[in-house]
């Protein structure tokens, strides 16, 4: 993310920064393989002649059109930032997060005030040329986050981590100091 605005990013709960070409035709190919999918699906639904034996054909097709939906929702606000609240003083939050993101090994690639990313390879051998990022920006009393995957020609939306890292920041930032955290992230990174 070239210059990345982090008060305004902050300010309007969103990703603030510079987005070249080529990130556009990314997320404009995205965009596109979802409607597509949708709608070579509805074709298909309508030609799929109705008897008691198809209802596999249509478990399928409904199952590809929601889950182009819901692929599409993603894409559309992964740039958004979603709120945890906590209870705790500032300082003592930002040492919760990074002591999180070391115990499940993320690449901490950028420590500021406000801002931590934590990067994490997605690709079967580690290579570090598919990673997906978690944004954590700093209020005085929340976070704001957002996971976005970086690939090497297509960056696909977050499907299913964000919930459960949604889960794992928010055990980690209302546990108290003999609370274990990160079930669900023990589930997924080993």
């Amino acid at each position: 993310m070239k210059n990345l605005e982090i008060t305004e990013s902050i300010k309007y709960r969103k990703l603030v920064f510079d987005e070249n070409y080529l990130d556009k035709l990314d997320t404009f190919t995205i965009y596109l393989a979802f409607i597509s999918l949708i709608v070579i699906s509805v074709i298909l639904f309508g030609e799929i002649t109705p008897s008691k034996n198809n209802s596999l054909e249509y478990i399928i097709l409904i199952s590809v059109i929601s889950f182009s939906f819901y692929g599409l929702y993603c894409k559309a606000t992964e740039k958004t930032l979603k709120e945890i609240k906590f209870n705790i003083h500032k300082e003592d939050a930002k040492q919760r997060i990074l002591e999180y993101g070391k115990k499940y090994n993320y690449r901490i690639s950028k420590i500021s005030n406000d801002l931590i990313f934590f990067n994490e390879p997605t690709d079967v051998y580690n290579s570090g040329h598919h990673e997906m990022t978690t944004i954590i920006f700093f209020k005085d009393d929340a976070i704001l986050y957002t996971l976005i995957k970086e690939g090497a020609k297509i960056n696909a939306p977050v499907l299913l981590s964000q919930h459960l890292t949604r889960l794992d920041l928010k055990k980690t930032l209302n546990k108290t100091k003999n609370t274990n955290t990160g079930y669900f992230s023990s589930l997924f990174h080993g």
